[in-house]
């Protein structure tokens, strides 16, 4: 049995560890919480099907790299544009021409490519003989947004072959491809202009029925990038992880979604925007 002094030690050294282990949180050093990346898609999809089809991968790239991934999007191109030049997205995927601008403007890397490049198919009614731009003179052409990949793609080509004065190829810019779509539905432009992903969705106007008539020349593919503020270590396991996204059921469910069959590698060289512009004939 104890004595007396045993005893009040014994007790002293259990309030010693009780008032330890009480100690808030707060009052022991800790690391601060890394702010969260942030990760800006481009605007060609309304904004919750965006966080519904690159929500997950934003998640999956979290997990990762063991910290947050805040997706963000803007409501126009325009807007988005902006915050690309000002270099507020750590992380964007965007269309090549956008990627040129922000790479002019900021130090964005390229992590990569989808490996299907990006054309923008001329769609029109089943019944229109439409073979060409050509075809299209004293006619109205329905394009995206103005900042779009498919909408610039489409301008250059009428450029290059002389088909934007009087008389020759309307364009017409809408908000949205669906609005496009509707265009060449309703009657008030003979044919629109669409990325590829969107053709599988054309079934969906039955009974008129639409189809591609003949495409524009193609460029790179839509990518991934990243500011070079995050550090080459970053950088490096950012691409390792960009060409992984087929192994991963977000990844897999992502390019899925819209028809693609993975990442590539994306060398600076191809979205340089005279190697692009050389492409298109620009």
């Amino acid at each position: 049995m104890r004595s007396a002094p045993a005893r009040r030690d014994a007790l002293r050294l259990l309030a010693a560890s009780l008032a330890m282990s009480a100690t808030p949180a707060a009052a022991i050093p800790q690391r601060p919480a890394e702010p969260p990346l942030t990760f800006g898609v481009f605007p060609f999809l309304p904004a919750l099907e965006i966080g519904r089809r690159f929500g997950p991968v934003s998640s999956a790239l979290a997990e990762m790299l063991g910290r947050p991934v805040a997706l963000q999007t803007k409501t126009d191109f325009e807007a988005f544009r902006r915050f690309l030049l000002d270099g507020r997205y750590d992380l964007a995927f965007l269309h090549p021409f956008l990627y040129a601008d922000a790479a002019s403007a900021q130090d964005y890397r390229p992590l990569g490519r989808i490996r299907e490049d990006l054309a923008a198919f001329i769609v029109a009614r089943k019944e229109e003989r439409c073979a060409s731009f050509r075809d299209l003179c004293g006619r109205v052409l329905a394009l995206p947004p103005k900042l779009s990949g498919v909408a610039q793609l489409a301008f250059h080509e009428l450029e290059e072959q002389r088909l934007l004065g009087p008389g020759d190829v309307q364009v017409e810019y809408h908000r949205t491809k669906s609005s496009c779509i509707h265009a060449v539905i309703s009657g008030s432009a003979a044919a629109c202009a669409l990325p590829g992903f969107v053709l599988s969705q054309l079934k969906a106007f039955a009974p008129i029925e639409l189809e591609p008539k003949f495409q524009t020349r193609a460029v790179p593919g839509l990518l991934l990038a990243a500011h070079g503020r995050l550090g080459e270590p970053m950088l490096d396991q950012l691409r390792d992880l960009v060409i992984g996204l087929e192994r991963v059921p977000a990844g897999q469910s992502l390019l899925a979604g819209f028809g693609w069959t993975g990442f590539v590698p994306a060398p600076p060289a191809q979205y340089d925007i005279t190697h692009l512009r050389g492409l298109v004939g620009g």
